[in-house]
């Protein structure tokens, strides 16, 4: 299995100017652990500073002892038309509601004392009416059957406000609710037959995922930029193949850490390699963020604090993240012409220093 810390590159910008093929560059075991070097790669020494104190600053801190994670209950599967799934779906969702938040204190409980986290944010009550709220809304579009694509449409700014709610209140709390959202799902899902679940897993998806990329701040980071800017441009290639990229990398790091468990199961799994390729695709959206923010701040107040958080607490190693990392910019480079992998590669080479073992080793 290969470190990230002991695998890299050493091209530096003038070969990206000449147009040469990062893809067609082969990786040196005797190179330092750094991506590329480009252009503007002052964003990264100060961030990495940055995630190594906020990363020292928790271990310092006392951990309260973990509490035991309740366990759901049985729910019964069987075979149902449409309107039997709708039925099971909404008898459940108080109860799976419910279910979840206790799952979710008894995993991030302590964390809240751990990244002094104000608990005046976090109102159980207020999370879980959200998420039924959400949910409730997914399960009338299947009901009116509606097609998965135009859950995008009728209930895409409702996610994106309750959102923007929480991370906009302290981006650790957006933690907590994804993994009520993560929770609720599992347990909804539980109530459905094999075959039944493949009907609504969909309608989940469109839901989850719009809850953990932010698609409204880069929408709206997009809008303050010129027409046909380099970072505009950029972004757009990049979002033409993020699902393609994140399905590669997953592929490929699975294939490097083969018979690796987390909490969620192996990455064999079905349910654990959509959520890996979900994973995926966040960093890729955080990076388009950066580029066109121009600033590493979104990785700095919402994408590293939370994985620094739910991370450990769901047993997803940092190496596997960092092998992650470095994949993607190999996939990335596969697919983005030179002049746009310039754009992304500080961003990238930051991203990837600050999840680098010289940050959680110290």
């Amino acid at each position: 299995m290969t470190n990230i810390s002991q695998v890299s590159s050493s091209l530096p910008a003038d070969e990206l100017q000449q147009g040469d093929s990062l893809a067609s560059q082969g990786i040196t075991d005797s190179d330092t652990h750094k991506l590329p070097e480009a252009k503007s790669v002052s964003v990264s020494s100060f961030a990495v500073s940055w995630a190594k104190k906020y990363y020292s600053t928790l271990a310092a801190r006392e951990n309260q002892a973990p509490r035991q994670i309740s366990q759901s209950p049985k729910l019964t599967n069987f075979e149902g038309n449409r309107a039997k799934i709708v039925d099971k779906l909404t008898n459940t969702l108080k109860l799976a509601s419910e279910i979840a938040w206790s799952r979710v204190e008894a995993v991030l409980g302590e964390q809240i004392e751990r990244h002094a986290i104000d608990p005046s944010l976090i109102n159980p009550l207020e999370i879980a009416a959200d998420t039924s709220t959400l949910y409730r809304k997914a399960i009338d579009a299947y009901a009116d059957r509606e097609p998965v694509f135009r859950l995008s449409v009728l209930v895409g700014k409702d996610i994106i406000q309750v959102r923007r709610k929480y991370s906009q209140a302290d981006a650790l709390v957006l933690g907590f609710v994804t993994l009520q959202f993560q929770y609720t799902s599992k347990i909804l899902l539980g109530c459905l037959s094999e075959s039944e679940r493949s009907e609504f897993t969909p309608y989940l998806k469109v839901v989850e995922d719009y809850l953990h990329i932010p698609y409204g701040e880069i929408n709206e980071a997009a809008a303050n930029q010129p027409p046909n800017s380099k970072a505009l441009l950029a972004v757009q290639h990049l979002l033409q193949h993020t699902t393609q990229i994140a399905s590669g990398v997953y592929d490929r790091a699975s294939s490097q850490h083969q018979g690796y468990r987390s909490s969620s199961g192996y990455l064999s799994d079905r349910e654990v390699k959509v959520s890996g390729i979900r994973d995926v695709e966040i960093f890729q959206s955080y990076l388009c963020w950066c580029v066109l923010e121009e600033s590493m701040g979104p990785v700095q107040q919402e994408l590293f604090p939370i994985c620094v958080m739910l991370y450990p607490k769901l047993h997803v190693s940092w190496q596997l993240v960092q092998d992650m990392l470095l994949i993607l910019f190999w996939e990335i480079s596969d697919r983005l012409p030179d002049e746009d992998l310039t754009v992304f590669l500080p961003y990238l080479r930051t991203v990837t220093e600050m999840f680098s073992s010289d940050v959680f080793d110290n």
